[in-house]
């Protein structure tokens, strides 16, 4: 394996694998908005001839925990349609979290463009498939002997670049080395937020589940169960009826 291929692996970052992600949490998204007031609990059946009552349908704690995996709040609309202000608010948390990781990830692009055409004019060098370190050496020396010159006083010899017309830089003013710094940071610090956003998202995602979970459950544990038989307790012809209501 050449040094140009480990190069361009180690530039494949978090940021695109998380990218890919989160426009799949966006399609999920943007569908569900589309279905989200054709999911709610269905009707309630009775089974007569002595049987006890049988509510056919009731939401599935199951089901509201993975609805809610795949978009928050989408597991409180289903559990219950009328009332599911807590589901509005995870939903809403989601919505407001993909804007801000979408929004730094673009961010994020237009500063290494920024940066690209700024290492381009000033210095000379291009840095397309450039791996982190040559990217800080280029911030932090004037031009490529300054580095050089650097790592052999420091003795740190693995260090030191060959000297040829690709890792060749010459920063035109000292301002302009700055600039480019500065900008360097601002994309470093936007693609480490976004592993905070995604840790965010999961964590939305799993307090939306166990709320969603929590409720269908205890709505089934509540409900009434009545039976009727045509048969008393003497086991004689008559009408008994029976209604137990849990609290």
């Amino acid at each position: 394996m050449n040094n140009e291929y480990r190069i361009l692996i180690r530039r494949i970052s978090l940021r695109s694998i998380i990218l890919k992600l989160s426009y799949t949490s966006l399609f999920i998204i943007t569908c569900s908005i589309f279905v989200i007031h054709t999911v709610s609990a269905q009707s309630v059946g009775f089974e007569y001839g002595g049987q006890q009552s049988k509510f056919e349908e009731l939401p599935s704690p199951r089901k509201a925990l993975l609805l809610s995996f795949v978009v928050p709040g989408l597991g409180h609309h289903y559990v219950d349609n009328e009332n599911w202000t807590r589901g509005k608010i995870h939903l809403g948390s989601e919505i407001a979290l993909l804007a801000g990781f979408f929004g730094l990830s673009a961010r994020a692009n237009r500063l290494e463009g920024n940066l690209n055409i700024l290492a381009r004019s000033k210095a000379g060098v291009s840095l397309t498939n450039r791996n982190r370190e040559f990217e800080l050496a280029v911030a932090n020396f004037d031009n490529l002997d300054e580095y050089n010159d650097f790592q052999l006083r420091t003795r740190r010899w693995q260090n030191v670049l060959p000297d040829t017309p690709e890792n060749r830089w010459n920063w035109e003013t000292d301002n302009d080395r700055f600039e480019f710094r500065d900008t360097r940071d601002r994309v470093a610090n936007s693609e480490n937020q976004l592993p905070t956003l995604l840790t965010l998202m999961v964590a939305n995602r799993l307090l939306s589940g166990i709320n969603a979970f929590s409720r269908a459950r205890d709505m089934s544990e509540r409900i009434p169960e009545a039976s009727f038989s045509y048969l008393n307790e003497f086991g004689e012809p008559g009408v008994t009826a029976h209604l137990k209501i849990n609290f």
